[in-house]
């Protein structure tokens, strides 16, 4: 095991009463850590390098394994229990998931009168709604939009567009994927517009 002499970032040691927080440490660093790194987590060792060691390294390994099955979504860990100066510690590495953000639990939702934990599906469609623009999607999810916009010129190859050479947004059942409206392209001057209609 390497030496590590003092805490940084990435490493914390804690002694075996002090573990209320584990998991808060463990969720901090799942989050924190960067591909190609590793975080470590020292139970049995002070804050100055002093070894304490366990009492019961078993029973510390269990509360480990405990407080990080509870982080959703799932980090990836691994612990062992080494020797330092005759006394018995347990390490904790903590690497890269690729899966951030983690939470110190599973997130629940409400389904019908019931509190259920998220599926994975449900959990990514939250973190979406962080966004703005997910957010006022959402707002229009399965419903019918109709919009109505000036004819110009065939800019993009998109046919009408909108002033300013932008395209315009093409009418859909908010969800699905992008029609366009049926019909004849017309041209013509700014007062002449053109009708978008949800349709086959």
């Amino acid at each position: 095991m390497a030496d590590f002499k003092w805490e940084d970032g990435l490493t914390e040691r804690k002694t075996e009463n002090d573990l209320k927080d584990l998991r808060k440490t463990v969720v901090a660093f799942a989050n924190t850590v960067r591909p190609g790194h590793t975080a470590h987590i020292l139970i049995g060792e002070c804050d100055d390098g002093t070894v304490q060691g366990v009492k019961n390294a078993d029973q510390i390994q269990r509360k480990v394994r405990s407080e990080c099955e509870e982080v959703y979504p799932p980090i990836i860990w691994r612990e062992r229990v080494y020797e330092k100066e005759g006394k018995s510690c347990v390490e904790v590495e903590i690497e890269y998931s690729g899966e951030t953000p983690h939470f110190g639990s599973p997130a629940w939702v409400r389904i019908g009168s019931e509190s259920v934990v998220a599926t994975e599906e449900m959990f990514q469609k939250l973190i979406s709604m962080r966004s703005a623009k997910a957010r006022q999607l959402e707002l229009w999810r399965g419903k019918e939009i109709t919009l109505s916009y000036p004819a110009s010129s065939d800019t993009f190859g998109f046919g009408p567009c909108l002033p300013g050479g932008q395209p315009p947004r093409w009418n859909q059942t908010a969800g699905a994927s992008p029609r366009r409206a049926a019909g004849p392209r017309r041209r013509g001057n700014a007062s002449n517009c053109l009708t978008a209609e949800s349709g086959e």
